[in-house]
C-alpha cells in the first residue's frame, strides 16, 4: 500500500493512526540508548505549571504530514481545576510540538455537572461529520466522575478553527455516568478510551468505550466496557466471566489503580495501554492488554512489561520515577510512546510530582500473546535479532 492511500484509508476512518508496522532502522547503528524527549515542559505557560498529561494525537485530516495533539494541562496555583490545549508538529518530527498560544481552548462548564474540572480522555476524527469527537471526564466536584462529549468542526486547516467559540458539548447530560444499581455498584466513570470500527455485516460503525470507575469495588479497581452505534447513547456491559465479580474486560492486580488508557488495533490485535499505579500509586507505570476481540477475551501483560526503569541510558529517578498516561503513535513508519512523567516526590506523594510530558522512542519488539500481533515499546531492539 502506497503512503498516499494508506493516509487517505486514515482519514476515512477505516485504519487507526497506528499501524504494524516495523521501526524504520535500515541503515543506523544500532543504539546504546533509547532515546526520549520532554516536548512539553510545565515552566512553558502557567496554566501548565503543575502537570502535562494525556497525550492524544491525531494527523491533521485536512494537511498531509502535519499531527495534532490535544492534551490536558493543571496549573500549579489551583490543582483542582484542569483545562485543554492544542499543539502540532510535523510527522517527519514527532518530538517538536509547537503549543497554541491561545491555549487552554477547552475547560469547565460554567454551570452543570462538568462546572468545576476536567481532563480529556479520547479525541476521534469523524470524515463523515469533518469533525472532532473530544470525549472527556468531568465533574461538578473534585474528581472527574462523568463521560462527557464536545464536538468541534475541524475547520479549513483542521487546526486554526479549533477554539472555545467552536468546541460544544454534546447536550446538558454526560454521555456516561456511574451507575450505582446492581451489578456495577459506581460511584464514578472516567477515563474513556474510544474506538470506532466499521462493521461490515452490519453496514454500520461499531464504537467501543473502555472506562475506569469507583465504587463497592474499590478506586479504580479495573477496565468496564460500554458500547454504542453513534458515539453518544452508550450500553454498559458486565462482563460475567470476572471470577472475582467485578464485571471487567480482564483480572485486574489487586490494589493497583486502573486509570487513563488509550485503545488502539496492531494487525488483528486490539491493545489497551493503561496507567496502573501498582499498590495504591507506589509506582505508576504504562501497562498493556491484547485480544482479538473487542468485546471479550482480554488478556493483560505482565505489569512490569513497560515499566519506565527497563528503558535503558533514559529512565532516572528524577524524571521517570512515575509514568502514567500513556498512548502509542507509529509516525511515519517509528513506532512513539507519549507519557507524562514525574521524578520521585521528596514526600513519596505521586499528586505533589512535577509532571512534563515526554516522547520516547520504541525500538523493542516483543511478544504479546499466542494469536496477537508483535508490539513494539521503548528499549534497545534485542542483540540476538536487532529488534
Amino acid at each position: 500500500m502506497n503512503c498516499l492511500s494508506h493516509t487517505l484509508r486514515l482519514f476515512l476512518g477505516l485504519i487507526p493512526l497506528v499501524t504494524g508496522s516495523a521501526p524504520a532502522q535500515e541503515g543506523t547503528s544500532t543504539p546504546t540508548a533509547v532515546r526520549g524527549e520532554m516536548v512539553m515542559a510545565r515552566a512553558d505557560h502557567a496554566w501548565m505549571s503543575q502537570q502535562i498529561n494525556e497525550p492524544c494525537i491525531l494527523p491533521n485530516p485536512k494537511v498531509p504530514g502535519r499531527l495534532i495533539m490535544f492534551y490536558s494541562a493543571v496549573s500549579a496555583s489551583d490543582r483542582v481545576v484542569a483545562a485543554v490545549g492544542k499543539a502540532w508538529a510535523d510527522a517527519d518530527d514527532p518530538l517538536i510540538w509547537h503549543q497554541d498560544e491561545a491555549n487552554p481552548i477547552f475547560g469547565p462548564g460554567k454551570t452543570g455537572w462538568d462546572s468545576s474540572t476536567i481532563r480529556i480522555d479520547t479525541v476521534l476524527y469523524i470524515p463523515e461529520e469533518d469533525a472532532y469527537y473530544i470525549y472527556y471526564s468531568g465533574t461538578a466536584g473534585t474528581v472527574q466522575d462523568h463521560i462527557g462529549l464536545a464536538i468541534c468542526p475541524t475547520g479549513a486547516d483542521g487546526y486554526t478553527d479549533v477554539t472555545p467559540g467552536n468546541i460544544v458539548r454534546y447536550g446538558d447530560a454526560p454521555v456516561l455516568a456511574p451507575e450505582p444499581a446492581a451489578p456495577y455498584h459506581e460511584d464514578m466513570a472516567s477515563q474513556s478510551a474510544v474506538l470506532r470500527e466499521w462493521n461490515t455485516e452490519a453496514n454500520r460503525w461499531d464504537w467501543y468505550m473502555y472506562y475506569s470507575y469507583r465504587g463497592k469495588d474499590g478506586v479504580l479497581p479495573g477496565i468496564r466496557l460500554a458500547t454504542s452505534q453513534d458515539g453518544k447513547s452508550w450500553t454498559r456491559h458486565f462482563n460475567e466471566n470476572d471470577p472475582r465479580g467485578m464485571g471487567q474486560i480482564f483480572e485486574s492486580v489487586p490494589n493497583a489503580y486502573y486509570e487513563w488508557h488509550q485503545i488502539f488495533k496492531v494487525d488483528n490485535t486490539y491493545v489497551l495501554c493503561i496507567e496502573v499505579g501498582v499498590e495504591h500509586g507506589v509506582r505508576w507505570r504504562p501497562a498493556l492488554a491484547v485480544t482479538t476481540d473487542p468485546m471479550t477475551g482480554w488478556t493483560p501483560l505482565d505489569v512490569d512489561t513497560v515499566l519506565q526503569t527497563k528503558w535503558e541510558g533514559l529512565y532516572r529517578d528524577d524524571t521517570m520515577f512515575h509514568v502514567a498516561t500513556p498512548a502509542f503513535y507509529e509516525i511515519g513508519g517509528q513506532w512513539y510512546l507519549f507519557i507524562q512523567a514525574c521524578g520521585r516526590p521528596a514526600n513519596d506523594n505521586y499528586i505533589d510530582g512535577g509532571w512534563e510530558m515526554w516522547g520516547v522512542e520504541c525500538n523493542r519488539k516483543i511478544p504479546t500473546i499466542p494469536g496477537c500481533a508483535d508490539l513494539y515499546i521503548p528499549g534497545l531492539p534485542s542483540p540476538a535479532t536487532g529488534k
